[in-house]
């Protein structure tokens, strides 16, 4: 009662055949992997592309709403030169923020301002004096 054994295992069977022919059922998956990133990029680059055209507006949109946010708060006793004077100031800012002029760390440190000055909700005479003439030290277009 002899049993045969099993075939030995040589280096080299299965998908890749001892001759380096590949397994036909496997040939365009490398292919097809190259074309989905390729794809993948050309929607990644058309989609940073939109992006770059509508930042302007988004970057007005936010600021436009950070205004908002400043002069809902203004406590009544603030004089309406004073509301006025920032308005223009702050328009002016936004106008040079949109021709990508203002510097981030600029942009930062009157965030900063406008969330120190809005932290209890109320923006005093002084607060907006402040903010005013931090916008006025910034560069203009």
């Amino acid at each position: 009662m002899s049993s045969a054994a099993p075939p030995p295992v040589v280096p080299g069977d299965g998908p890749i055949g001892p001759s380096g022919a590949k397994d036909p059922a496997s040939r365009g998956c490398l292919r097809w992997g190259l074309v989905g990133c390729a794809g993948l990029s050309v929607i990644a680059i058309v989609g940073m592309v939109l992006f770059m055209r509508r930042a302007p507006q988004l970057m007005e949109t936010l600021l436009g709403a950070t205004e908002a946010q400043v002069v809902a708060a203004l406590e009544a006793e603030v004089p309406a030169a004073e509301r006025e004077a920032f308005r223009m100031e702050y328009a002016a800012f936004v106008a040079t923020a949109k021709a990508g002029r203002a510097k981030p760390d600029e942009i930062q440190a009157l965030q900063a301002k406008i969330v120190g000055a809005l932290k209890d909700s109320r923006v005093t005479a002084e607060e907006l004096r402040g903010i005013t003439e931090h916008l006025r030290s910034m560069p203009k277009k």
